[in-house]
């Protein structure tokens, strides 16, 4: 996280520490590029775009029960700004969602589920 979204290693140690660093919360991400100033450099750029699609993700296509946290595993995914496109991040969300759907403990499923009904409204799947 220090390196990719350009947080003071502290900041970031606290936070992961708060879901035993595996999610930070959509709040705190938020906070910590929310009031950038202009000028900044490139490298302070590329960690906030980072940053509000990491926030994106969390809020979206791989939204979780509480909806107040995004894993980190998902900045692995943005380290390279110029890729992000190529990806298929739809079918990402929809195999995650339907994986954790299909647990013999799931009562709920949650996400993203716009994709799902468009592919059993056309008979894709």
């Amino acid at each position: 996280m220090k390196d990719n979204l350009g947080v003071p290693l502290v900041k970031a140690q606290d936070e992961l520490r708060v879901y035993n660093s595996s999610a930070v919360r959509l709040v705190w991400l938020r906070d910590q590029f929310a009031y950038k100033s202009v000028g900044l450099s490139d490298d302070h750029i590329d960690c906030a775009v980072r940053a509000y699609l990491l926030f994106l993700l969390g809020c979206t296509l791989f939204s979780d029960k509480t909806g107040i946290t995004v894993p980190v595993a998902y900045l692995n995914f943005l380290i390279d700004i110029s890729d992000i496109s190529s990806y298929g991040w739809g079918a990402g969300a929809l195999y995650r969602q339907l994986g954790i759907a299909s647990r013999a403990k799931a009562k709920k499923i949650c996400g993203y589920l716009t994709l799902l009904e468009v592919l059993i409204v056309f008979n894709i799947i």
